[in-house]
């Protein structure tokens, strides 16, 4: 089916057969939630924060969690295959579905987030489908463009994630709509079967992204389902290419290979045994209203919420935050995000889209409620331009400037830029009060001003709960927990820019975001602060009882006033790279993240002894003529983010 389906149908709908106990399988759209397409259904489910606000929390659990969430609003609304989730390692940093991807900059990150996020949502009896395989790090000539990368960078950077859907029982794939080194995704054998079945041993099945299919080869060269129906174009309708006419001149084995992947995962994932509504007759569910759902005891919007709340990332605080009487009594709110009763930077735009229901505060409405209650009043200006902000010099104690900044599928961001009316109005507030900013965007931002204010704090488009979360934070009921899982560049020339040709050469291979040895960071990857300190001490690697390739443990202390959590993360460095040529071992990165932790709460002066234990692959570098190589000589940095290093030390592999 197309985008906007008829009545009592899914976005994509292949028909059961009865007698054969086949179940129908109901498809939908799912970057933030269940996308409601019944005529007059918006808001009926949640808007969750967006995959990258998910990243963000660098928390398997709350992702699992939220997943298993949306697993349930889709079962709710008869659906069984959720299509999601979207999963591929950022690129480039203006790229327009940045904020769809789960695994932010980082393939480790992305590896054990995605994982997560399979396991929650088919654990509702709901089937993943992780995409877009491969390579679909841009959105300009999305259709067409051909991506041409090395097979170490594939294997060591952007095919992880997928491997973590792989690892975790994902049902199916869904291949991209681009080329990959001269062949289409869905047509490409190398992609499906060498790498995907091959190397990865996925065992569902592979569907495409509508009009991903050129010709009826796909099935030979691993593609399993063409996505159903008539797409409505600009200059005319497009029919499915596996025609039952192209269909039969396929030959017999490789359409009983298709047939065998889909129906193994269905009936792996139990499909058949709730089967549910029947598409059109699926009404009723469909127009459903699943926000006062709950799973695992909790109520859907608890799980918003603090998915959103754990997502906010404070990047900068000189002691403004949080909020309390004894700082501030009154506090002006300015910027047009601020008040913004659309919410249009709760959500990305796209296939994705999920409208946020009734509950949604704007920022300003949620900090009036959250101020009242410590008598501190909230000045709103009559406007939301630099002059204003300049008026309000010697009146208030403290300026929240609220930044948004939109994006979404089908286009790639113009600019990393704010805005010059953003930027301005910032730069205006600063030089009048101390300065709080609130970054309400789908990605990598460039923050001139960051000298000039007093704190910054960002959260990637938090879904419905956006403001609640803003003003849990800022008045410290809860704790600021979210790290970076991408790179704030200082500018735009420490960014990969767009491939703008139909060919884009990944020639940067490894070499994206912090591990650039020449890209510069504002804020770097894994960077967070919270309201407390932490001090790293007694690195080691521990033998005794270690099970693993290596065991590294380190022990945190709180040393600050109040409680917080840590993520502490592992970085992994080889001095001496083996395993290729001279231009092999430059194109190695210094460091690659291979572990993180995140902490119990701690109190003042509490300590968490913190155990890596790294698998063989952890110590394996990627060599096109001898495989995945083991490194003999492997160097553990073990800190905050990946320029803020606190212990390091040598380890020796165990054999």
């Amino acid at each position: 089916m197309s985008g906007s389906p008829d009545v009592g149908y899914y976005v994509g709908n292949i028909a059961s057969i009865p007698r054969l106990q086949i179940p129908a399988l109901k498809m939908q759209d799912a970057a933030q939630g269940f996308r409601p397409t019944e005529p007059n259904t918006g808001g009926t489910t949640t808007a969750y924060p967006c995959m990258l606000a998910l990243a963000s929390t660098w928390d398997e659990d709350l992702v699992n969690l939220v997943a298993a969430a949306i697993g349930t609003e889709f079962k709710g609304k008869g659906a069984n295959v959720i299509l999601g989730p979207s999963v591929n390692v950022h690129r480039v940093a203006a790229g327009g579905r940045n904020f769809e991807y789960l695994s932010g900059e980082d393939p480790h990150l992305g590896f054990r987030l995605t994982a997560a996020y399979v396991k929650g949502v088919q654990e509702q009896g709901v089937m993943a489908v992780a995409k877009h395989f491969a390579f679909n790090e841009q959105e300009t000539h999305r259709m067409t463009m051909d991506a041409k990368a090395s097979e170490r960078t594939a294997m060591e950077l952007y095919f992880a994630p997928f491997r973590g859907a792989v690892s975790a029982g994902v049902g199916s794939f869904m291949c991209a709509y681009n080329k990959v080194n001269g062949t289409y995704s869905c047509q490409n054998a190398e992609l499906l079967k060498k790498d995907l079945r091959g190397l990865m041993d996925f065992q569902g099945f592979v569907m495409s992204d509508w009009l991903a299919t050129h010709t009826p080869d796909a099935l030979a060269a691993g593609m399993d389902q063409e996505q159903p129906g008539i797409i409505q174009l600009p200059l005319g309708a497009k029919s499915a290419v596996l025609t039952d006419k192209e269909l039969n001149k396929v030959d017999k084995h490789i359409r009983e290979a298709a047939a065998s992947h889909v129906l193994t995962a269905v009936y792996r994932m139990g499909l058949d045994r709730e089967p549910g509504c029947t598409p059109p007759n699926c009404t009723q569910e469909l127009v459903s209203d699943q926000t006062k759902a709950t799973t695992r005891g909790q109520r859907h919007e608890e799980i918003a919420f603090h998915a959103a709340a754990s997502s906010v990332v404070l990047m900068k605080n000189n002691g403004l935050l949080p909020l309390t009487k004894d700082k501030v009594r009154r506090i002006a709110v300015l910027g047009e995000a601020a008040v913004d009763e659309t919410h249009r930077t709760y959500v990305g735009k796209g296939s994705g889209y999920v409208q946020p229901d009734s509950s949604a505060k704007t920022p300003l409405a949620a900090i009036e409620e959250r101020a009242a209650k410590e008598n501190i009043e909230i000045i709103r200006p009559d406007s939301h331009t630099p002059e204003e902000a300049k008026s309000l010099g010697g009146t208030v104690d403290a300026i929240i400037v609220v930044v948004g900044v939109d994006a979404s599928e089908g286009s790639d961001r113009t600019s990393l830029d704010l805005g010059h009316k953003s930027d301005h109005l910032v730069k205006a507030a600063a030089s009048k009060a101390p300065t709080i900013v609130l970054l309400q965007i789908p990605g990598a931002v460039l923050m001139p001003w960051k000298g000039e204010v007093g704190a910054i704090a960002g959260i990637f488009m938090g879904g419905v709960a956006t403001g609640a979360a803003w003003a849990s934070v800022l008045f410290g009921d809860k704790l600021p927990t979210g790290r970076l899982p991408l790179m704030m560049p200082e500018t735009i020339n420490d960014t990969i820019q767009i491939g703008e040709n139909r060919e884009v050469d990944y020639s940067e291979g490894l070499l994206t975001s912090y591990r650039s040895p020449s890209f510069k960071a504002a804020f770097p990857f894994g960077h967070g602060l919270t309201y407390t300190t932490f001090e790293f001490s007694g690195a080691q690697q521990t033998r005794e009882g270690c099970q693993a390739a290596a065991c590294v443990e380190v022990t945190v202390t709180n040393s600050g006033k109040t409680a917080g959590e840590e993520v502490v993360q592992a970085y992994l460095h080889f001095p001496e790279p083996s395993g290729g040529d001279e231009k092999w071992v430059k194109s190695t990165p210094a460091k690659v993240l291979k572990g993180f932790h995140r902490t119990q709460e701690l109190k003042p002066g509490q300590t968490e002894t913190v155990l890596f234990n790294f698998a063989p692959e952890d110590f394996t570098l990627f060599s096109s003529e001898r495989g995945w190589v083991e490194q003999s000589k492997v160097t553990v940095h073990l800190g905050a983010s990946s320029e803020d290093i606190r212990q390091s030390l040598p380890v020796e592999p165990l054999s």
